[in-house]
């Protein structure tokens, strides 16, 4: 069976220290094979060196991997030069290049900079046209050159030179494409993750079953931390895998340009964090959190299917890793590439069985033998692999699942206890999910409830938090921060506190200029500034996730009822009765409304 071809997207931001130089330099690394989409996913790569890559596009490889589009994300010059001042500061770091100086032009490099001195900025263009009017025997050496320099020069010209000039230009003049997001102050959050949203939301229409590779380490720091609230917010297509590049400048290397590394990311690295370490069931006080617990502890004897429903960062995951007692094989079902990739890690293959296939392969539900198997965001999967697992779902007298590897016409027995996930309400499965697949499935049913709805766990929800976090055993309490928290709704729930808790310590280790430039004194206050203004702006995103084109009324009905509840519960203090009573219904119309969520 061959798979198909997925398209290959990178995506990076402008960044002032580093230019399009370094933009070519992570790109040759993939064309020259050093690095893998594959590889990064699951491991370091490194070291990298720039100026061996610096010649990589000279050779044309029939090996060679190019990304089918290169979105170069940037704003205004005047934009980035708010934010450093390094592209005029270090302009002169170049006649002490080893480089320049071997090849005896340095004095030319000082005539350009003299060129522009006075007006504070550097032209490439005009630089080229004097060096090649004045010294046309040099010309060649200084294009070979400017790269080493690229990074002091407009936006705009190190565009123009990397589509036109550098040597990337016969791979990527057609694949690049730069993007100016129009951010006017890339230090404003609410901004940067607001038009960040929208962009990412278009093109994921435009490539729908891409594969996006994303270098999140580039562009400012408050672009670095968009890049992860979208990714914990589900906000980035189904296909997305976070890398970032950093040099190390531990090196012994005397060359300006220092090694490399390519260093694979978790998209939801919150997530990632809390499904590792954070414990919030275990001495869990609310009603609702023990009936959680307890009803797993007693699904998980029954040999039955088990679907969890919750809204994302509630804990399932975290919840499943405390009842396994490490007899666990889990997997989020949104990393599948598409269908023929899902069906290989599920149910593994033999060698031969399509293009690839080099060797015999086990899958998930075979190393889940005699163990739990969590399939995570299973309205993920497509009909097609819902379809073949419905099949294998099918148990026997003995309650063993029949699997069969791709390429095989074997049928293995196994046994296991199959716990699926989803932040979708039975309203949305029922409409994205086969019937019977859905019915399989949920078998058992286990809803999750929100933070705000368990109001006597905030306090420890935050400790739990903070120490997981390892900021310290003891995190901090002050009146006026659990005043604010008990207040807030946390829609990202234990996300939303890890964003919290770590703006909190970020401003700890503030100095005191920085202190006085962002006008604020305190940790609470800086926290609370700049949570909302992400909660702001993706809240803004999620205003009208009710009413959309293609839902019935009924549907959209529903979803303001839910959210209408949502709402109740936050702002009305009181049991099911009181809270009717204030929304002018009955009790019966409350169940009611809360049974069809």
């Amino acid at each position: 069976m061959a798979q198909r071809k997925q398209e290959n997207i990178y995506i990076t931001w402008h960044y002032t220290t580093h230019g399009t130089a370094y933009l070519k330099h992570v790109l040759a690394a993939f064309y020259c094979g050093k690095v893998k989409v594959s590889d990064i996913q699951t491991s370091v790569v490194e070291p990298l060196d720039q100026n061996e890559l610096n010649s990589a596009f000279d050779v044309s490889q029939n090996t060679g991997f190019l990304f089918d589009k290169v979105y170069y994300l940037t704003a205004s010059q005047q934009s980035f030069d708010k934010i450093s001042t390094r592209r005029f500061e270090y302009r002169k770091n170049i006649l002490s290049d080893p480089k320049v100086i071997n090849s005896e032009i340095t004095d030319i490099w000082e005539q350009v900079i003299h060129l522009n001195r006075q007006e504070n900025n550097s032209h490439l263009f005009a630089e080229l046209d004097y060096v090649k009017e004045k010294y046309p025997d040099k010309y060649a050496t200084f294009c070979t050159q400017v790269w080493r320099d690229i990074q002091h020069y407009p936006i705009d010209d190190q565009i123009k030179w990397f589509s036109e000039h550098s040597n990337a230009a016969k791979f990527y003049a057609d694949r690049f494409k730069q993007i100016d997001l129009a951010i006017a102050d890339l230090r404003d959050e609410q901004e940067i993750t607001t038009k960040l949203a929208t962009w990412v939301k278009q093109i994921s229409k435009q490539h729908p079953n891409a594969q996006f590779t994303i270098n999140v380490s580039l562009g400012t720091n408050e672009t670095q931390v968009a890049w992860f609230i979208l990714g914990d917010a589900d906000y980035l297509p189904q296909h997305t895998i976070f890398i970032k590049t950093f040099d190390d400048k531990s090196s012994n290397t005397q060359d300006r340009f220092k090694l490399f590394s390519v260093t694979p990311v978790p998209i939801k690295l919150l997530s990632h964090i809390t499904q590792q370490t954070l414990k919030v069931y275990e001495k869990a006080k609310s009603q609702k959190r023990r009936l959680v617990s307890l009803k797993l502890d007693s699904y998980l004897q029954q040999g039955f299917s088990i679907l969890l429903l919750g809204e994302r960062g509630t804990g399932k995951s975290i919840i499943v890793e405390e009842k396994s007692n490490g007899d666990l094989i889990s997997v989020n079902c949104a990393s599948f590439e598409d269908d023929a990739k899902a069906e290989a890690e599920l149910f593994g293959y033999e060698k031969g069985a399509f293009t690839g296939a080099d060797k015999d392969k086990k899958g998930l539900f075979y190393e889940a033998k005699n163990k739990i198997l969590f399939l995570d965001e299973v309205h993920n999967l497509s009909k097609r692999v819902q379809a073949k697992l419905m099949q294998s779902l099918q148990t026997d007298h003995n309650n063993q699942f029949s699997i069969r590897r791709l390429g095989s016409h074997k049928i293995e027995k196994i046994e296991c206890t199959v716990i699926f996930a989803s932040n979708k309400s039975i309203l949305e499965l029922k409409e994205i999910l086969l019937p019977d697949f859905f019915d399989r499935i949920a078998q058992l049913v286990i809803t999750f409830p929100a933070l705000r709805e368990t109001p006597e766990e905030r306090l420890q929800d935050w400790q739990a938090v903070w120490q997981q976090l390892k900021f310290s055993d003891v995190a901090p309490e002050e009146a006026e921060l659990l005043d604010w928290l008990n207040k807030q709704s946390l829609y990202g729930n234990f996300r939303d506190l890890q964003k919290i808790a770590i703006y909190y310590k970020s401003f700890l280790g503030f100095s005191d200029e920085l202190k006085k430039l962002i006008g604020i004194s305190s940790a609470f206050e800086y926290a609370r500034s700049e949570f909302e203004k992400y909660h702001v702006a993706l809240e803004t995103q999620n205003s009208s996730i009710c009413f959309e084109k293609g839902k019935t009324a009924k549907q959209m009905e529903q979803c303001f009822h839910h959210k209408l509840i949502e709402w109740a519960e936050v702002n009305y203090t009181g049991d099911k009765k009181q809270i009717a009573e204030k929304l002018a219904v009955s009790e019966k119309t409350l169940s009611n409304w809360k049974a069809k969520n």
